[in-house]
């Protein structure tokens, strides 16, 4: 099920920026796929891998998608996201807060996006996998406080710049918006679908006008 989540997602994703929003809406919609649920990609991103520090010992398991383990106390162990988290709400381990998540990696990712138009690269579940963290494993997370509020930024910064991408579209039935990761990009596509069918309403409208 995870898969084939994904994988129609992705779907979506590459016809948006490759054949502009309305004709992804209606190829998708042939296909019957539509845009997913927050709380669907935010169960595409509990596949994430992370790292914790187990206080028990176990054999490797096998799981679907591989192997995961062996476990021994304190000894740093890469799992997916899914299982740290049961693991975390059984006591049964600490999370190791990921790289990106520090406040020295999303300080320099928040003066990225306020210095380019452009958008910086950030893992492609970073706003779930955080809010996972934080609702599970905030015991785990260092600065807490201040990671909250530097993601926040972020947001709202990456935010400011699709809708300024939005307002410059004149000629075109597609715009560019390169790194926006899937959440994003879920978030505005109902927005694309509404403002390029007007888009093309006025566009029909003009060519009949001066066909006449």
């Amino acid at each position: 099920r995870r898969e084939i989540a994904r994988s129609a997602d992705a779907i979506c994703s590459c016809w948006w920026f490759s054949f502009g929003m309305a004709e992804a809406a209606a190829a998708a919609a042939s296909f019957g796929l539509s845009a997913s649920t927050p709380a669907e990609i935010e169960f595409l991103a509990e596949d994430e891998d992370i790292f914790i520090t187990p206080n028990f010992e176990h054999a490797s398991m096998l799981f679907i998608a591989g192997e995961v383990g062996p476990f021994r106390p304190q000894v740093p162990v890469k799992v997916p996201l899914w299982l740290a988290i049961a693991l975390k709400r059984r006591h049964k381990c600490n999370i190791v807060q990921p790289q990106w998540m520090t406040t020295a990696e999303l300080t320099a990712k928040r003066d990225e996006e306020r210095s380019r138009d452009t958008f910086s690269v950030l893992p492609p579940h970073y706003q779930e996998v955080a809010h996972l963290l934080f609702a599970n494993a905030r015991d785990n997370i260092s600065e807490a406080g201040e990671v909250q509020t530097l993601l926040k930024d972020i947001e709202e910064l990456r935010s400011a710049k699709v809708k300024k991408g939005l307002n410059s579209i004149k000629d075109s039935a597609a715009v560019k918006l390169n790194n926006l990761t899937m959440m994003e990009i879920n978030r505005i596509r109902p927005l694309f679908v509404r403002s390029m069918d007007i888009f093309h309403r006025l566009q029909e409208g003009i060519e009949n006008a001066a066909a006449e």
